[in-house]
């Protein structure tokens, strides 16, 4: 049998989940983080230094996959790496709402970010190719796909280079 105690207690047990459930779904929740600009200059040429950073390490193991000193497996994680880090930079680039002026050169280097992803991609499908021994006529397509889209990054770089203020 049910003691006046026992029920008390769970009547106030019963009634504090539900005021804690009604709270958490009253108030408003955190969408995420969101980056403060103040100087839009500093903020863009800190994403430039960065995929610098990702290009220069990425040439580099790109050189090596082809000369064969790095396996495919290694070249696909770091790429896919460099491929998270290029994300967030095009994350960081979107979420920083820059003033008319900075618009155009902002946008200009958001689409070498994504060009640089493709870019990223397509060296892993080259990676997985060379880890199916694909003969070099195979490769050689592919080689050509992965130049063009380097150097539409590099025109996007340029463009937000003269966009900017």
């Amino acid at each position: 049998m049910a003691t006046k105690k026992g029920i008390i207690i769970t009547i106030i047990v019963l009634g504090a989940i539900t005021v804690a459930s009604s709270v958490i779904w009253i108030l408003p929740q955190n969408r995420g983080m969101t980056f403060v600009v103040s100087n839009y200059g500093n903020e863009i040429e800190s994403v430039k230094e960065r995929h610098l950073a990702i290009m220069t390490d990425m040439d580099s193991d790109l050189t090596g996959l082809l000369n064969n000193t790095i396996t495919p497996n290694d070249f696909i994680a770091r790429a896919q790496v460099s491929s998270s880090q290029t994300t967030s930079l095009i994350t960081e680039i979107i979420e920083s709402n820059p003033p008319p002026e900075w618009k155009e050169s902002y946008l200009n280097y958001d689409e070498a970010l994504k060009k640089y992803n493709d870019y990223l991609a397509e060296t892993i499908a080259l990676a997985n190719k060379i880890k199916d021994n694909a003969s070099h006529s195979d490769l050689s397509d592919d080689i050509s796909k992965i130049n063009s889209l380097r150097n539409d990054t590099n025109s996007f770089i340029v463009k937000s280079n003269e966009t900017s203020p």
